[in-house]
């Protein structure tokens, strides 16, 4: 079996085999989504990390490509101090290739990419049980130590593009507890920097953001300071809620609906035109949706992450979008303020893994944070 497969670093010329095996692969559950990454895979990568490595492994003789796996390195808060960070995922086996332990070759070869007593982390969804499989069963691949961090949520929050404006407070006036909402410039980046570098490291695993990523037009790929929902009091930041749409470079392509939608889709569409939401996206269409991302909120105020997703939501509103994709851990405690919104629920599972050491050994109890727009 050795023999059988060349696994390596995927090079340009792996592009177009990489971009077609992702896209064909659909994750499993309720709504079977394709993640397509149109025009060019390595768009989204730059997102992922720096150094980001894509392994490609191809059958010997004809060049098949059977599978695919990324390992990007990023800079996030671990403990609450700045830390070095991988990230293990968008692992992709063609069908005609599981079974024939290609997860153990690729494995390796992250393994010695990865510096020694660097920690990772993966999220692995619920409805993935060939993944679970692979990185949580009894037997792991190269020597690698896993540990299940906690729950991870993520809700689609339904917008309704197509009702009134009324309601909402004004730009540049305080709402309900003197709070004002309004988007970053040039000018007010440097307090919403500010504001997460004091308090992102109340989270496991929150990024750490600097000017230059949004500069360099890579690292955060199509989100600008004016993206940026920055929540004020008494003249002091309170929050952020970044607006990340990235349809330029990835998409979610619905490939087909479970039963129980597919009966309830024609009442679900007419409901959804009356409430000003829009139907269901239609199989083989990309679902019109954009992320939150960078949410931090002083204190956990409910208050203020309440006024951040109203903001957030009319942002995605304006733009035509169906979904408010909104990721948070299950003991986060602003989750609740979002579960309060009409959504959709997807599960998944946050590990920490490591090569060298016990995977949660440098983790406290800090509640993690997942930017799931990089995932």
């Amino acid at each position: 079996m050795s023999d059988e497969f060349e696994v390596r670093l995927a090079t340009r010329a792996d592009e177009p085999d990489v971009r077609e095996l992702v896209g064909s692969v659909a994750m499993p559950g309720d709504v079977a989504i394709r993640f397509v990454r149109e025009p060019d895979y390595f768009l989204g990568t730059t997102i992922m990390g720096d150094p980001c490595d894509v392994v490609v492994a191809r059958r010997r003789g004809d060049g098949a490509l059977a599978g695919v796996a990324c390992r990007g390195e990023q800079d996030a808060y671990v403990g609450g101090e700045p830390t070095r960070v991988g990230y293990l995922g968008q692992i992709r086996i063609a069908p005609w290739a599981r079974g024939r332990g290609l997860v153990t070759r690729g494995a390796r070869l992250l393994r010695e990419r990865t510096p020694p007593g660097t920690l990772s982390f993966g999220v692995i969804a619920r409805e993935n049980p060939r993944a679970a499989r692979a990185l949580v069963g009894p037997r792991l691949p190269a020597g690698l130590r896993v540990a299940r961090v906690g729950g991870l949520t993520t809700c689609a929050v339904v917008l309704r593009p197509g009702r009134a404006p009324g309601g909402r407070t004004p730009p540049g006036q305080a709402g309900r507890g003197g709070i004002e909402v309004r988007p970053a410039d040039a000018a007010t980046l440097a307090d919403a920097l500010a504001f997460w570098e004091a308090h992102g490291p109340r989270r496991q695993f929150f990024p750490v953001t600097t000017a230059a990523g949004f500069a360099d037009g890579a690292t955060l790929r199509g989100l600008r300071p004016e993206h940026v929902q920055v929540a004020w009091r008494g003249g002091r930041v309170v929050g952020t809620m970044a607006l990340w749409e990235q349809s330029a470079y990835k998409q979610d392509v619905v490939d087909a609906y479970g039963p129980t939608l597919r009966r309830l889709r024609p009442a679900f569409d007419l409901a959804a035109r009356l409430w000003g939401a829009r139907p269901l996206t239609p199989p083989g269409e990309a679902i019109a949706l954009a992320f939150a991302a960078r949410v931090c909120v002083a204190d956990d105020d409910p208050g203020v992450m309440r006024a951040l997703l109203r903001a957030c939501s009319a942002a995605a509103e304006a733009r035509g979008l169906a979904f408010l994709m909104l990721g948070l851990a299950d003991d986060d405690p602003l989750l609740p303020v979002v579960r309060r919104r009409p959504h959709v629920t997807y599960r998944s599972d946050l590990i920490a893994l490591s090569w060298t050491e016990d995977a949660r050994a440098r983790l406290d109890g800090r509640v993690p944070y997942v930017e799931i727009a990089t995932l």
